[in-house]
């Protein structure tokens, strides 16, 4: 493993298995309230189960998502890579094609250079030797003609042989030097072309290179998403334990809730504000992990917002069943209250807490103060309600 993936590895794995447990609550039982005890102890138990399954659902969705766009982004190389592939295929054809044109303009230059000399040697030869018996021939040419008109004949056809044999050489000298400007062209298209390749293979480096350490860094968040995978079945299968302890132990306050007048379904709201994040399936990589929803994560609840400080009361009778002060994590501080039937509520996030665990309440009594403590993005409540341990949407049971 490189040493960037290695410090990855273990920053990542100190958030998932570094986690500290919520800090026990205060103790507002009876000493002799065994009930109340065991139940303040497993909910306990039960936020640090959920905290730690929310942490390594959050770090295994961060390895998917990096995952993810590790494929996208190798897929994109490979693609560049294929494509910068046929460019250099094409530009090695194109430089076979210059080099075979380069080797016959060559060869059409030499035989163009040994044809120009050859006449040139011939005409050089016609001059010297009429050059050399010029009065002679023109001599004989006058006694053996049997006209005047024969003579002149004679001596024209005498000049336009040399007259064509200079023009047929200056013809040739103009062939050769248009096949060697040809030729110096394909040269330098021949050079241009070197270039050209030089650049898409080391484009083509370079990519193969990138290609192999975003491969790297996905076996990587493979390797690593299936640990936190291994971890967040093991934390489910704690809280599921967690939850159903929970379960029995709330039934217990069950009755007393009934006598208070709870259980009945009908819930007030406990703040008055707008709705900040609705209760269901989110793309809010915070929120817990549920693979039953197509964005993978599940609010429990309903944040609703209002000033800092802004009263909660109690949503129904019922008895305070868990208060926890766990300020910097999940929930924050938080109170559940019991109130029969099977239901129960939860105030997340608040900023103080004005009960204590056994104590009865009335609906619309004041129980804590809103806050921004635990997980949280700013001053909300966060209310939840449960119906024999299962999640319901607030907005079902709200007037």
């Amino acid at each position: 493993m490189k040493p960037r993936f290695a410090l990855l590895a273990v920053a990542l794995t100190a958030l998932a298995l570094g986690i500290a447990p919520a800090p026990v609550a205060e103790a507002t039982c009876a000493p002799n309230d065994t009930v109340c005890l065991q139940l303040e102890n497993a909910k306990q138990a039960q936020a640090t189960a959920s905290l730690q399954l929310q942490q390594i659902q959050q770090s295994l969705a961060d390895a998917q998502t990096k995952a993810t766009q590790a494929i996208t982004i190798v897929n994109q190389l490979k693609a560049q890579v294929a494509d910068l592939e046929a460019k250099i295929a094409q530009t090695q054809t194109r430089m076979a094609a210059t080099a075979r044109q380069m080797q016959v303009t060559a060869a059409e230059i030499a035989r163009q250079e040994a044809n120009l000399q050859v006449r040139e040697g011939l005409l050089a030869k016609r001059i010297r030797v009429i050059d050399e018996h010029s009065s002679t021939d023109y001599i004989e040419l006058f006694v053996t003609s049997r006209s005047f008109s024969q003579l002149v004949d004679r001596i024209v056809t005498a000049q336009t042989i040399v007259s064509n044999d200079q023009r047929l050489v200056a013809s040739l000298r103009q062939q050769r030097d248009q096949i060697k400007r040809l030729g110096q062209q394909l040269e330098d298209e021949h050079a241009q072309q070197a270039v050209m390749l030089k650049q898409q293979v080391d484009q083509r480096t370079q990519m193969q290179q990138t290609t192999a350490t975003q491969q790297q860094a996905l076996a990587y968040y493979n390797q690593l998403s299936a640990q936190y995978d291994a971890q967040r079945q093991q934390a489910e299968a704690q809280k599921a334990q967690i939850d159903a302890q929970v379960a029995q132990l709330q039934a217990q306050y069950d009755a007393q809730a009934r006598a208070l007048g709870g259980g009945t379904g009908h819930f007030a709201w406990p703040e008055r504000g707008p709705i900040t994040q609705q209760f269901g399936c989110t793309t809010f990589l915070a929120e817990p992990y549920d693979p039953s929803c197509p964005t993978l994560h599940f609010h429990s609840g309903l944040d609703i917002g209002a000033p800092f400080g802004t009263a909660v009361g109690a949503s129904d009778n019922g008895i305070v069943s868990l208060v926890s002060y766990s300020c910097c994590v999940g929930y924050g501080n938080f109170v559940i209250i019991t109130h029969g039937n099977g239901f129960s509520t939860l105030y997340g996030h608040l900023s103080a807490i004005d009960v204590t665990v056994n104590q009865p309440v009335q609906q619309g009594q004041q129980i804590g103060a809103e806050g921004s403590t635990g997980f949280s993005t700013g001053p909300h409540l966060h209310f939840e309600i449960r119906l024999n341990g299962q999640y319901q949407n607030p907005l079902t049971y709200l007037p």
